[in-house]
């Protein structure tokens, strides 16, 4: 497995999201905003039995995908883990299959992620944490990274969690700037982004509250961070690395819709490329049409409409009269 070039100064990251970042999904990104630097995977639980079989992993990862070494180099697979999870069993199988970049999930704030001891929760317990790092770094040889949040109930451990994962070779941090119980109804707190460059000595990438593309200039020279991942404002904007790259600061609501019928347009023909039912290619349509109508003229209107409606042609009807 070779080694990754360097993040260069600056990067883009489209986050990972769950139930949203799949194959189909990318496709879109990559085709429309190809300016975005870096995507990832939807995380994949590490089984606590036994192993996926191999054809389930590139069906994560993406069949089409998988085939394009370009797209595996900007890729972050992510796994979500546990101590319980048989996790070399795991890091064995995307060696196989020469992913070249696999990211640790200690973030997600979810109850039923957590109440199982993985993403925010593994905070919890630094000691018990470094084992499990220290296992998946011997057994990767591609570039591991791994992103967090400050803390699960507290954020009094925050520096000793960014300095174990230095000590145990993840080589590029992502800190989501809120603990697990802030969830998202508070600010994201980028001091402690900017604390995590202070003590890091690897690149530390900065996520949380970018809503627009004054946000990405704001979080590099607040934080000093090398890069910004961007997740429900890339939801909201995901061509927000095409502006910010033409320097584009500000759309009309016009234009705003314009972009959202070519993105669903382009992103109807990937899900349908997979084969994927009309119930399913419904639902995903839905789930990432909810923060796009945020400040569109009538957006709430139009967004209670898709929701509402029962059928593709309805739902992407409404898309066309946009």
């Amino acid at each position: 497995m070779k080694r990754l070039e360097p993040v260069s100064y600056g990067s883009l990251f489209f986050a990972p999201m769950e139930g949203i970042t799949d194959e189909a999904f990318r496709k879109t990104i990559i085709k429309l905003y190809p300016e975005w630097d870096y995507l990832a995977t939807d995380f994949l639980r590490v089984p606590s039995a036994g192993r996926y079989p191999s054809k389930h992993v590139v069906t994560h990862f993406g069949k089409e995908l998988s085939q394009e070494e370009e797209i595996k180099n900007k890729t972050q697979f992510q796994i979500m883990t546990s101590h319980r999870s048989f996790t070399i069993e795991m890091i064995k199988q995307v060696v196989e299959l020469n992913y070249p970049w696999l990211d640790i999930n200690l973030g997600c704030p979810s109850n039923t992620v957590t109440k199982n001891g993985g993403g925010s929760s593994l905070l919890l317990d630094l000691v018990s944490l470094r084992p499990l790092i220290k296992t998946i770094r011997d057994c990767f040889p591609g570039r591991l990274t791994s992103k967090i949040r400050t803390g699960f109930h507290h954020t009094d451990e925050f520096e000793d969690s960014i300095k174990l994962l230095n000590d145990e070779g993840i080589e590029m941090i992502t800190v989501h700037g809120r603990t697990r119980d802030m969830m998202y109804k508070e600010p994201a707190q980028w001091s402690f982004i900017e604390k995590a460059v202070k003590v890091s000595q690897v690149p530390i990438v900065g996520n949380g509250d970018i809503w627009c593309v004054n946000d990405i200039d704001r979080m590099l020279k607040e934080t000093g961070c090398h890069s910004v991942m961007v997740a429900r404002g890339a939801l909201k904007f995901p061509w927000m690395a095409q502006s910010y790259r033409k320097g584009q600061m500000r759309e009309t609501s016009q234009e705003r819709c314009l972009k959202i019928k070519t993105f669903f347009m382009e992103y109807r023909l990937n899900l349908e490329a997979e084969e994927i039912s009309d119930r399913g290619l419904l639902k995903q349509s839905k789930s990432v049409s909810r923060y796009m109508l945020d400040g569109v003229d009538n957006g709430d209107t139009i967004r209670r409409k898709l929701l509402l409606s029962q059928t593709v042609p309805d739902f992407f009807s409404i898309i066309e009269s946009f």
